[in-house]
């Protein structure tokens, strides 16, 4: 086969090979293809398609609201992946003092439960964050870029483990685990570096909220940098229902004044 009609081939597939370059790619999106039926291989997620809805508050007072979708099985660097997308907008009240406009993006290899993207697009009052990682975890590297406020922009590249987790793809992988009382879970993460998530699998309790009453199994990521639905936190509590869903029902994250939660309103 000559070099053309490979080209012509690749293009006729619409495979998109991840590249990591900083001459060819300045966003993940341009890897993402097609949404898919159904992909050969591919690990159930506990629940999907998913669309979680959250009201957010900051100790008793509603700031906003949050939603967790896992709804499409997508194309990505010519892999079957899962496109994960968490949203957090503040409310009218809130937005006067300090307003959240923020989206995290992931893709799931659906084989394995790694992480091929993350991307995140991050405005809480001042703060703003523009950046995206992508994994070509069979080459170990990573390329990711980070956009400052003026559009400046710089890339980094460096090596990942074979399999690696993003913030967010890590909530979805946890589910798929066995959550005992007591053990601790360690997950390779990569945020522009490798670190190691450690994931302590606390206690079980009832817990309200909009949505219902829930059994609950409640486990403490000890996150050293991102966050889920804000950029940072001391303290992250997270339970999810002690069932095969393992559906997250409530998060609180402890900040300089008080915590911020968020409770599941609905279920979509």
């Amino acid at each position: 086969m000559t070099w053309l009609a490979a080209a012509l081939l690749a293009l006729a597939s619409g495979a998109r090979a991840v590249t990591l370059s900083s001459a060819t790619l300045s966003d993940p999106h341009q890897l993402a293809g097609p949404v898919l039926a159904s992909a050969a291989g591919a690990k159930p997620l506990t629940v999907f398609p998913e669309r979680l809805v959250y009201d957010v508050s900051w100790g008793v007072v509603s700031v906003g609201e949050a939603t967790l979708d896992a709804v499409e099985l997508v194309d990505f660097s010519s892999r079957p992946a899962y496109h994960i997308v968490s949203r957090a907008v503040s409310n009218h009240f809130c937005d006067a003092f300090y307003k959240v406009r923020d989206l995290n993006e992931s893709w799931v290899d659906a084989r394995t439960l790694s992480s091929l993207g993350y991307q995140k697009n991050l405005h809480e009052g001042r703060f703003v964050r523009d950046e995206w990682v992508v994994y070509d975890t069979d080459k170990h590297e990573f390329l990711a870029k980070i956009t400052g406020k003026e559009g400046n922009f710089d890339y980094k590249a460096g090596t990942v483990p074979v399999s690696v987790q993003d913030i967010l793809s890590s909530m979805y992988y946890l589910r798929s685990r066995n959550l005992a009382e007591g053990n601790e879970i360690v997950l390779d993460v990569n945020t522009k570096q490798n670190w190691p998530l450690v994931i302590r699998v606390v206690k079980k309790e009832k817990v309200k909220t909009p949505a219902g009453d829930f059994d609950t199994i409640l486990v403490e990521p000890a996150l050293r940098q991102e966050g889920i639905f804000i950029q940072k936190g001391r303290k992250l509590q997270v339970w999810l229902t002690d069932d095969a869903r393992k559906m997250p029902v409530q998060m609180k994250v402890e900040v300089f004044f008080g915590h911020v939660t968020a409770k599941l309103m609905k279920v979509l």
